[in-house]
């Protein structure tokens, strides 16, 4: 098996035309062998033919030179002429010659037996017509008459076994000769079948040619209509020999493959551009959305800066140092919210941004809200965007403590926790259902009734955004909450890898 497998590997590693030599090579070999074999087997057969009959051609050469010798001793004895006598001693050796290769030994076989007895008569018969023709020259007439006639009788018995013989003879080999008949028949079966082997194994070695030549041009076609119609997500030729055609192959992968990178890599770029100019677009949109959140009024805010510390220097004269403060925070607030929407601020100045808006508030509620901070380590120099930790808190506010019985709370916490840092805000309010929570992470609208009126909710959604467009990931929020009357707590998550101090 090691060898042929050896012979394989070197035959499909040859070069086509040394392949193509070799397999009509291999087919002449095979039509010469086949010609060849029938050749000798049909010459053999016609030997063996010749030998079959050769017996009866020797027979009736035997009746031949008989009839020559006892038609020259007739004509010797008639006309007395050197010719006839010399005709005569001719036919006479010839008779004599072939007589020779007849039997002479003791036998069973009939045939052979009546060999002998035409040996014996013959040697008599000869003696016979010797002595008509020695009695002839002597001119004794009676004598050669007399002995003439007893020849002619030895004449009659062997002209009589002879053809007997050669009857019997015909007869035994006509038997045989239907036998080798028989026997062709088996060698045309014998040779059509090789001849059919011969052309099954050069098919074979064509077919097995063909193969290693068409399928992988084949599959070469169709991966080039493939990448032509500008797929290039095909799997690559395959091809074990190192002809021109593997080595054609190997090209076509090569190329493919670098193909298959360059459109990958511009696809990557296009991607990329792509997500850089939708990312761009939605910044865009939701600086819009917060510039509308918090200047839908449309007052210019440099005329609302002043008319508010108007109004705080107004309280100040008047003695209303409650009436200041109000007026001083609410000034700050809207001026840190328009100056810092868009832009990055720093988590102490949105810290500071909550504590002023919940003063505004707890003006209106009578105080009715308590705030807890809890800051731990010095992170409050991280950049963040701005106008984040207000719109939650506010959120806080009207979804979660707005209307409840109980003492209201908002907790605000900042940790450092591995590689992010958690800004919390928690209230002690109404709680959210699961599938609030889910409505609301994924940044859909929430319809919220405020002061008897129907609002839309987009606080959230735009801090979600901001978020996520600001650190490029996705998971920067979360919401938790232990169901209704539970609370609820928000966690901001900005990662340390992009944080920047201040």
């Amino acid at each position: 098996m090691k060898v042929l497998s050896r012979v394989h590997r070197t035959f499909i590693d040859l070069p086509l035309r040394t392949k193509l030599v070799l397999v009509f090579a291999f087919t002449m070999f095979m039509v010469a062998f086949v010609n060849i074999y029938m050749h000798l087997s049909i010459n053999n057969f016609v030997g063996t033919i010749d030998k079959v009959y050769a017996s009866n051609v020797s027979l009736n050469q035997l009746m031949v030179a008989l009839d020559d010798v006892q038609e020259n001793m007739f004509r010797y004895l008639n006309t007395k002429s050197t010719a006839a006598l010399n005709d005569y001693y001719l036919s006479e050796q010839s008779y004599s010659e072939q007589i020779m290769s007849l039997n002479d030994q003791p036998t069973d076989s009939e045939m052979k037996l009546m060999e002998k007895n035409i040996r014996n008569i013959s040697g008599q018969y000869l003696q016979l017509a010797d002595s008509a023709v020695a009695a002839k020259r002597g001119r004794d007439v009676e004598q050669y008459r007399s002995i003439y006639r007893e020849a002619s009788k030895y004449y009659g018995y062997l002209d009589t076994y002879i053809n007997e013989l050669n009857n019997a003879r015909f007869k035994t080999n006509a038997d045989s000769y239907n036998t080798l008949r028989a026997s062709l028949g088996y060698m045309q079966t014998f040779s059509t079948v090789i001849l059919l082997v011969a052309i099954t194994g050069n098919m074979f070695v064509l077919m097995l040619l063909s193969s290693t030549i068409t399928k992988p041009l084949t599959k070469l076609a169709h991966q080039v209509e493939q990448v032509g119609k500008g797929d290039f997500d095909i799997d690559f030729i395959s091809v074990e020999s190192r002809d021109e055609i593997g080595v054609l192959a190997d090209a076509f992968n090569q190329m493919t493959d670098s193909l298959r990178e360059h459109v990958d890599q511009i696809k990557t770029r296009m991607a990329e551009e792509s997500r850089l100019k939708e990312t761009q677009l939605r910044m865009e949109s939701s600086l819009k959305e917060s510039q509308l959140i918090f200047l839908q009024s449309q007052i210019n805010p440099h005329f609302l800066y002043n008319t508010l510390n108007a109004g705080a220097q107004l309280a100040m004269m008047e003695g209303a140092e409650k009436t200041t403060l109000f007026v001083e925070n609410l000034a700050d607030f809207f001026r840190y919210s328009v100056k810092h929407t868009g832009q990055a601020s720093s988590l102490a100045d949105e810290i500071s941004q909550v504590e002023t808006y919940l003063h505004i508030i707890n003006v209106r509620f009578s105080n009715e809200i308590q705030y807890l901070k809890r800051v731990e380590g010095p992170i409050e120099r991280v950049m963040m965007p701005g106008v984040i930790l207000q719109p939650i808190v506010e959120n806080a506010i009207n979804h979660g403590l707005r209307d409840v019985k109980w003492e209201k709370r908002i907790t605000l916490t900042a940790c450092e926790e591995e590689d992010r840092i958690l800004v919390t805000i928690t209230d002690n309010g109404k709680g959210m259902t699961r599938d609030e929570i889910e409505t609301v992470l994924v940044a859909q609208p929430v319809a919220i009734e405020m002061d008897g009126q129907q609002h839309r909710g987009t606080g959230l959604k735009n801090v979600i955004e901001r978020l996520r467009i600001y650190y490029g990931i996705h998971d920067v929020f979360e919401i938790k909450s232990g169901g209704r009357g539970r609370g609820t707590a928000v966690t901001i998550i900005l990662p340390k890898g992009d944080m920047h101090i201040v």
